[in-house]
Parts: structure tokens; C-alpha cells; sequence
């Protein structure tokens, strides 16, 4: 008898792994984001967007019915706001489906699908059916934009790709709301022009030059949303320069053409003029090639980097309102930093501490570039060791993204702390808690000091992430009781909860009468 029980369960099981061998298969994942399954359009809506979430899921072998999926929608405190089940449509080798959902109050979600919740299909791997992503909701009036030069297969943040040259990439990244774009170059570098004649009449070649480029710039608007334009810039008086004027001449006119035809402009360099006023008329985001890492120290023996980064941004950028759209242009400007052509020289630290420098000086920036193209050259030679490295840049850069840009970012600005004499006499002391993240954060606590000594603390409910300081701050007051004489103010976050922490200490000195 128990041999007889040993063979039957031998050939239930025997049975099972021939039926599994069989069996189909359904899988999704949202990783890489660029590529999986489970993505939204568009990757950073606002409140009161219309947001398509779209499960892909992958099937392989004999699938008998049209699966379903369980879609759930998770606010930030993972509390079930919103559960949907959607039937799948399967194609050859995938079965999906799409759920549009009006965004509420800005704030991070949470999406997650399960496919075939019910089992009701047999599977060769019932484990790879759930997937999740991080569904932020930003605030109206702050629109956050992340440049890449080129897709990064792992990111999770990006919402302009300016080099995406092939057509099924184009149409993969215009699923999810990123703006793909054809790679072109601008007039700095051009040289297939006459030379001889350019030496003689100059003003006639910079005619034929616009005219090339305006031609380039408005071929087949229907492939592709815009252009990328690379190697503009150019040292005053150069005809390279001349060249760049020229090339963003026919980017304004291909503009005013086709207003929907979308520009991202990499400048090489200082911004000089005259193409900045260009740029204000025909980009929609202008990049400023600012290589740290590599390209900067290593032409011109730049020590001190952050100095060099000030200097792509005054004068010219700041007196000509160039941040953001501003009396009548449309044009974003972005820092580009480097990651790939040495990132052997890129401490994850210190790459932290360059977007924090940023955030800094110019927190109406609104995202950021990464240039992550040259992996290879400049003199570096991979190894599995350097992959490995490049790899944790690249990962780094994509969580700056969303730490410093998308998050709540709070900081106690230079300045933000100030003492006040009220209309009873008595004193207080006032910090601005400023949030320059795109959603709204939790509360914050700030601990008062006079003199090295804490008076107290107070906390605010929430610091809003809106447009500008009009709307985007806190104010904290803590009564203070000083004598006359010369005192030294001091304000210090001590919680903000799940926030980015930008600047966490405000000091001011005050010769009190």
C-alpha cells in the first residue's frame, strides 16, 4: 500500500511539472520604467490632470482567455484610495490594458497591479504577476523638467529625451509623456559651408547657413515632436558664434511656423549675446553645458567648480529672465551636468553636493539636464569595475531628480530669519520656511535660539509647494525676550518629516536698543 501511495504522488507530481511546461505565462514589472509594463502618461501630472495608467503585461505561450488585472491606487500613507479591475486585451505577446484617473491634491501615490488576481489562468510562474511605481502629483504652477541626452535604461525620472534618433524609441518614450526628439547639431561646430567665400561675404554664407539649419529644423514634423540641438555657443566676435545667430534665426522662424514643435537647445559655454535673445523666442528649454566633472577641469584647470557653475548663470541668464517662462517667452533653462564621459572622477557625494548648490543659488530652476553620453573615451578605459561605477552615477542622478525637484524640498533661505519688535514692545523672532520641492510637505518643527541658548520651538502643519514665494513658504514666529546689546538669532529644523532638507539653519546678529 505505501508504494502504491508513493507512485501515485509521484505521478500527480510528474503530471503537474508536464502541465506547467505547458502552461503560459503572464508577467509585468515597471522596471526599467522606460520599457516595463506598469507607466503613466504623463510622468509628472499636475492637480487636475488627466492621468492614463497603462498595464502591459508580457504573455508567453498558450494563454486560453483574456486575463484580468487588479489596479490599485495608494495614497502616500499606502491607505487603498482606489481598486479597479480591467480586462486585458491580448495581441501576439501582450495583454493590456489602460485606466485614466483625474489627479486630486498634489502628493505622492502609489500604483500597483496584480495580474490575474483570481488565478484563474494556469501559469508556468505565478510570481512574477504584481508590479509598483511611484505616482507623484505635483502642484499646479510648477512644472518640473528632467533632461537626459540619451535614454537611461534605469530611470525612473525623465521627462525630455534629446537624443532619440529611432523611430520605435520615439513612439515608446511618447507613451509615457516623454518628449522624444531627433538629435541635430546647431551652428557653433558647423563646417560644410564655403570657407573661401565666407572670408569675402560672410553676411551672404550666415544667409545660406540659416537657411540650411531652418530647413533641417522643419523637416518631417510629423515623425518626430522637436529637435535636440547640440553645439551652440561660441566666444564673442568668432564667426562660430556667427554661426550659432544663424542657426537659432531658423530655429525662431521654424518656432513661429510651428509653435507645437518642441526645442531643447544645449549651449556649450558662457551664454553670450546675441543668441540668448533667441533662445528666449524659440526654445523651449535651454541647457547649459556645465561639465564638472570631465570637460570643465580638465580645458580650462577649473578648481573651484561651483564658481564656474555661478558663472554660466550671471549675467546674462538672471537679467534676462531666463529661469523660467517669463514676459512673453517659453523657455525653461537647466543646468546639464555630466555623468558618463569620466565617471571615474564622479563622487556620489559630491555629485549630492553640486544639485544642493544648485537648488541653492537658483531654486526657481525648475529640473534639471544630464549629459550622459561618452561613456568610454576622454581616456578612460571600462572595466567591470567602472561599469559598476557609471552604473551608481547614472542611479544617483535619477534619484537627485526626484529628491531635489519633485519632492518637498524644504530650507531655511539666506535671510530667512529675522527679529521683529511687535506693536506691544515685546520681541519675536520670525523664520521663513521656504519649499521649492513640487508638492506640498508635511509638518516641520524649527527650534529658536538667542545667543546659543533654545527659547522654544514651533511647528507648522505644512509648508506649500507653490509657483513662488508668495505661495511656497511658512512663517514661524517664537516670542523672545532680549535685553539691549548685540545678540546672535538662530533658527534649526529638527523634523520635516519625509522632505528633502535643503538648508536646515538660518543665523542673523542684531545690536538690539
Amino acid at each position: 500500500m505505501m508504494c502504491l501511495l508513493i507512485s501515485v504522488r509521484f505521478l500527480v507530481v510528474v503530471a503537474w511539472l508536464a502541465a506547467a511546461a505547458h502552461a503560459g505565462d503572464l508577467s509585468i514589472t515597471a522596471e526599467p520604467y522606460l520599457t516595463g509594463g506598469l507607466f503613466t502618461r504623463p510622468v509628472l501630472p499636475h492637480e487636475g490632470d488627466r492621468v492614463t495608467i497603462t498595464v502591459r503585461a508580457t504573455c508567453s505561450g498558450p494563454i486560453d482567455s483574456d486575463p484580468q488585472a487588479r489596479l490599485t491606487l495608494l495614497c502616500h500613507a499606502h491607505r487603498t484610495m482606489i481598486e479597479r479591475t480591467l480586462d486585458l486585451k491580448r495581441t501576439e505577446n501582450r495583454a493590456e490594458a489602460s485606466w485614466t484617473w483625474t489627479a486630486g491634491g498634489n502628493g505622492i501615490y502609489h500604483v500597483r497591479v496584480e495580474i490575474d488576481p483570481g488565478n484563474r489562468i494556469a501559469e508556468a510562474n505565478e510570481d512574477n504577476n504584481t508590479a509598483e511605481l511611484i505616482l507623484p502629483v505635483l502642484i499646479k504652477g510648477r512644472k518640473v523638467h528632467v533632461a537626459w541626452y540619451r535614454e537611461v535604461p534605469t530611470t525612473r525620472w525623465a521627462t525630455c529625451v534629446t537624443s532619440a534618433n529611432d523611430a520605435k524609441q520615439r513612439s515608446r518614450l511618447a507613451e509615457r509623456g516623454v518628449i522624444a526628439l531627433r538629435w541635430a547639431y546647431g551652428g557653433a561646430s558647423w563646417s560644410h559651408y564655403d570657407k573661401k567665400k565666407a572670408e569675402t561675404n560672410p553676411d551672404e554664407v550666415l544667409k545660406e547657413i540659416e537657411e540650411v539649419f531652418y530647413q533641417k529644423y522643419t523637416a518631417e514634423p510629423d515623425k518626430y515632436a522637436g529637435l535636440g540641438i547640440d553645439e551652440t555657443g561660441g566666444y564673442p566676435s568668432t564667426f562660430s558664434l556667427k554661426r550659432t545667430v544663424a542657426s537659432m534665426k531658423a530655429m525662431v522662424r521654424a518656432k513661429r511656423e510651428m509653435p507645437n514643435r518642441f526645442f531643447a537647445v544645449w549651449n556649450g559655454g558662457g551664454v553670450t549675446l546675441p543668441p540668448i535673445g533667441y533662445f528666449r523666442q524659440g526654445a523651449d528649454l535651454l541647457l547649459l553645458e556645465t561639465y564638472v566633472w570631465r570637460a570643465i577641469p580638465q580645458g580650462l584647470g577649473t578648481e573651484d567648480i561651483y564658481q564656474m557653475i555661478r558663472d554660466r548663470l550671471d549675467p546674462f541668464i538672471r537679467s534676462y529672465d531666463m529661469f523660467q517662462p517669463a514676459y512673453g517667452n517659453w523657455c525653461y533653462t537647466l543646468i546639464g551636468l555630466d555623468t558618463s564621459e569620466r565617471p571615474d572622477y564622479i563622487e556620489l557625494g559630491e555629485q549630492e553636493q553640486v544639485v544642493r548648490f544648485i537648488r541653492r543659488i537658483c531654486p526657481e530652476m525648475r529640473g534639471i539636464a544630464w549629459y550622459n553620453g561618452g561613456y568610454g573615451g576622454y581616456g578612460l578605459n571600462p572595466t567591470p569595475e567602472t561599469d559598476k561605477h557609471h552604473q551608481a552615477v547614472l542611479a544617483n542622478a535619477d534619484r537627485l531628480c526626484f529628491d531635489y525637484y519633485v519632492k518637498p524640498c524644504v530650507t531655511l533661505m539666506r535671510h530667512s530669519l529675522w527679529p521683529e519688535r511687535r506693536p506691544d514692545g515685546a520681541w519675536s523672532l520670525t523664520a521663513a520656511v521656504s519649499n521649492i520641492g513640487g508638492i506640498d510637505s508635511g509638518p516641520v518643527t524649527v527650534q529658536f535660539l538667542v545667543d546659543g541658548k533654545a527659547v522654544g520651538t514651533e511647528t507648522v502643519a505644512r509648508v506649500p509647494a507653490g509657483p513662488s514665494r508668495i505661495h511656497n513658504r511658512a512663517l514661524l514666529e517664537q516670542p523672545v525676550r532680549v535685553e539691549p546689546g548685540l545678540h546672535a538669532f538662530e533658527a534649526r529644523m529638527l523634523d520635516a518629516g519625509d522632505a528633502t532638507t535643503l538648508d536646515a539653519v538660518a543665523r542673523c546678529s542684531r545690536l538690539i536698543r
